[in-house]
């Protein structure tokens, strides 16, 4: 299910921040991006919240070595313990993949705002996804789980209720929810060292997707083959506009069939790092966009049109940036999707 509404240039965290502190990220989330509010993840807090830690917990045969800050699967181990994956899937019961508060403060600070939550367009939660994970995550003897049919498959198990279960957490309090699956290294799908295609990448990406019953999102990073990534059943692409925009200006014609089937695409035109954030400002960042927008408008129509399918957001996470520039970070985007929205009349008269 698509949004209930244009995003018309509305920003949107993409997941982690650099604070320590899951009360000040979740404010600062708040104030810059509470229409479509994220929960912060914050991998300087824990080892644990690493996205792909977090994403990991509860597999199979998991060791976490926070000291080493290595993880790694336990093949052994997997083997007696996925069963009870394999039984939880079949069961549908999404609870067994559920997250502590110590694996994710940020998400159980948003929960404790209740009510409140209902102010917000929508609530977005976020994961990584398998392609991402699987390339990165080995067994003891360092092999990637990419190679291992039985631990690959039973991870997209894995995921799928993860994302089940944040999304039932999420619509406790808001009813319109977005589920991210983050892909940072999505461009080595069909490269020769890679044992995955294009069709087992979907197919992969759809089944995590696949109980998620309300907006689809997809972060994609690098210069990906994007009519191939455009034929996932997402709502929502999430893009480094910042840095392939040829790319995606190329991929126009699929861009032009999303968009037909209401799809939304997210440009991450803000910059993720602290020397670039340094001399970035609004109107620039907001004439990047307008000007992208017009070079993918199909069929000759307005950049406005575009812009009220797309949301703002950053060329990719900002967890690695100092406190100070990933607040300035959040700020362009919201003071850039401020000045989009009054430049090209996207903003309603109830909004």
């Amino acid at each position: 299910m698509s949004l209930p509404f244009e995003p018309a240039c509305l920003p949107l965290l993409l997941g982690g921040l650099p604070h320590h502190n899951a009360a000040q990220a979740l404010e600062i989330s708040q104030r810059y991006a509470g229409a479509l509010l994220a929960w912060p993840q914050l991998p300087r807090r824990s080892f644990r919240e690493e996205s792909y830690v977090q994403s990991m917990q509860g597999f199979p045969g998991l060791v976490i070595d926070a000291s080493q800050s290595r993880l790694y699967v336990d093949r052994q181990r997997a083997e007696q313990e996925m069963d009870a994956l394999g039984l939880a899937y079949l069961e549908d019961r999404y609870s067994y993949t559920s997250l502590s508060a110590d694996d994710a403060a940020g998400l159980d600070e948003l929960l404790r705002h209740g009510d409140a939550l209902r102010n917000s367009r929508a609530l977005k939660g976020q994961l990584m996804g398998p392609i991402s994970l699987a390339a990165q995550i080995t067994d003891e003897h360092d092999r990637p789980l990419i190679y291992d049919d039985m631990l690959f498959d039973a991870l997209v198990q894995h995921l799928e209720l993860r994302a089940e279960w944040q999304q039932a957490r999420l619509s406790e309090w808001n009813p319109t929810t977005i589920i991210c699956v983050d892909e940072p290294f999505l461009e080595m799908v069909g490269l020769p060292f890679v044992p995955i295609d294009w069709a087992r990448a979907r197919q992969q990406i759809n089944h995590v997707l696949e109980d998620v019953r309300s907006c689809k999102a997809l972060f994609a990073g690098g210069v990906c083959d994007w009519p191939e990534v455009l034929q996932l059943n997402i709502d929502m692409l999430i893009a480094n506009v910042a840095d392939n925009s040829a790319s995606l200006v190329a991929a126009a014609p699929a861009l032009a069939e999303f968009f037909e089937r209401d799809g939304m695409l997210g440009l991450g035109i803000v910059p993720a790092d602290d020397e670039t954030i340094a001399r970035a400002s609004p109107e620039r960042l907001a004439e990047q966009a307008g000007s992208f927008a017009g070079a993918i408008a199909p069929g000759g129509r307005e950049a406005a049109g575009v812009l009220r399918r797309c949301i703002i957001s950053t060329a990719g996470t900002i967890s690695r940036m100092s406190v100070a520039g990933a607040e300035r970070a959040m700020q362009l985007m919201a003071e850039t999707s401020a000045l989009l929205r009054e430049q090209y009349g996207l903003e309603r008269p109830n909004e």
